[in-house]
């Protein structure tokens, strides 16, 4: 996200919740309704968004096709979320209320406003939630939240917050040109890691545009690449150890092969797969057990269970049938 400037001081409020008595939030009758009318217009309002442009508030903003790609993964959205907040008619980010006995920090909540912030349509890259107790933002490149507050502690922490969701703007459409967001994050925070009873699922990842492949230690191997509809591409990371590393040199043609077996066996350890050096490949893999995070994002790498080799226009048909009507 890039900055551009401060909510002029004629437009920004006091704090919200300087004088309010949370006491009431434990009372029966004070339910999502009271989440949104009580606490969350306040806070939006101090945050400088109104109803007109140029910090604007758009309520249940609905979508044309319920339902959003993860790669070719097809995620149904059921929830649409209370506020869509926009800047200078870019959406920026979305806001969800949820009752005070809801879990915002896991959870289906947090899967289908993750769902909801990444649809075409809307493309921010912050999602929030809160259930009168405490205000919980994410972005979509982190594991997580990026803000996990008590609401009665929104006044200490001021600053912080106008700085992350009433000041900083998205990039056009809330993607940086040119970025990528992480597969692997994507089917984790959409709850596609694992079923109901635990167990982890087993992707088939199709169509992987193979873009690097490093070597990271002596057992350790690791490529990425883009998979994906059109212009909705996800990067996907996979790592295997040495006993993959010759099934993956297998599946590629045999003038790619000696290329990258002589890159990875000097410094950088690395070979990128540029014209003419293409590869498309079908990756069996479940998802890891580890993040890992840098300066510009955080990405959950797969673990290989098997390489398979595309010819040019293998998956087309199943690419086909996933379009949306």
């Amino acid at each position: 996200m890039e900055i551009r400037g401060r909510i002029p001081s004629s437009q920004a409020m006091a704090r919200p919740y300087d004088n309010f008595d949370f006491s009431i939030v434990d009372e029966l009758d004070f339910r999502e309704d009271s989440v949104r009318e009580v606490l969350l217009v306040p806070l939006l309002n101090s945050l400088g968004f109104t109803e007109k442009e140029p910090y604007r508030i758009i309520r249940g903003r609905p979508i044309k096709h319920p339902f959003v790609y993860i790669g070719t993964t097809k995620k149904n959205i059921t929830i649409i979320p209370d506020y869509l907040l926009q800047r200078e008619g870019e959406n920026a980010w979305v806001l969800d209320a949820k009752a005070p006995g809801e879990n915002i920090n896991t959870g289906k909540n947090v899967e289908q406003a993750y769902s909801y912030a990444i649809h075409p349509e809307i493309r921010v890259p912050l999602y929030a939630l809160c259930n009168g107790r405490k205000l919980v933002v994410f972005h979509i490149s982190q594991e997580e939240a990026v803000l996990d507050i008590e609401l009665r502690d929104v006044g200490k922490a001021w600053h912080p917050i106008v700085d992350l969701l009433g000041c900083r703007s998205a990039w056009p459409n809330g993607i940086a040109p040119g970025f990528h967001p992480d597969f692997g994050l994507a089917m984790l925070k959409a709850g596609f890691d694992k079923d109901d009873d635990g167990k982890k699922y087993f992707h088939v990842v199709m169509s992987v545009e193979l873009g690097t492949i490093t070597k990271v230690s002596d057992d350790l191997y690791s490529v990425s690449g883009l998979h994906g509809r059109k212009n909705e591409k996800f990067m996907a990371t996979f790592d295997f150890g040495l006993d993959k590393y010759e099934a993956f040199l297998e599946q590629l043609d045999e003038e790619i092969r000696s290329k990258v077996r002589s890159a990875l066996t000097r410094q950088p350890y690395r070979f990128h797969f540029l014209p003419p050096d293409i590869a498309v490949m079908t990756i069996v893999a479940d998802l890891g057990d580890k993040t890992f995070t840098n300066p510009n994002e955080s990405y959950r790498p797969f673990i290989v269970d098997e390489f398979v080799h595309e010819t040019p226009g293998m998956c087309d048909g199943i690419h086909r049938e996933q379009e949306p009507e």
